[in-house]
């Protein structure tokens, strides 16, 4: 069922106005949190990563730190031009992005190096 989750969450974030980001993120980590808790999905890379970012957000908008996330690359991208969209539009503070390079990119970036 969620094979393809990440794909459709990211063609519906990335077709909207930002204004509505924010709204629909945290509709859809409740939605999420509310499959997995009640055995309708199983947990698996897609779900955590759409989960992660959610958290990610809700901290980046109320000052809160949360721990590095390590997630494919490809997703990080998606996950930080969505950042940049909000940051620019006002819906997150400036220092979002130097977050985002904390909880997501930097420990991307180790995953990489140590693959290689």
């Amino acid at each position: 069922m969620a094979a393809y989750l990440l794909s459709a969450f990211s063609r519906v974030v990335d077709g909207m106005p930002v204004e509505a980001i924010v709204a629909v993120v945290e509709r859809e980590s409740q939605m999420l949190a509310d499959d997995l808790a009640h055995g309708r999905m199983l947990p698996d890379g897609e779900a955590h990563s759409i989960l992660s970012f959610c958290r990610f957000l809700e901290a980046a908008r109320s000052g809160a730190k949360i721990s590095s996330v390590a997630l494919p690359m490809e997703d990080t991208a998606f996950y930080r031009k969505t950042t940049e969209r909000l940051v620019k539009a006002g819906k997150l503070p400036g220092d979002a992005k130097e977050q985002f390079d904390d909880v997501f990119s930097r420990p991307a970036l180790k995953l990489l190096s140590s693959a290689a």
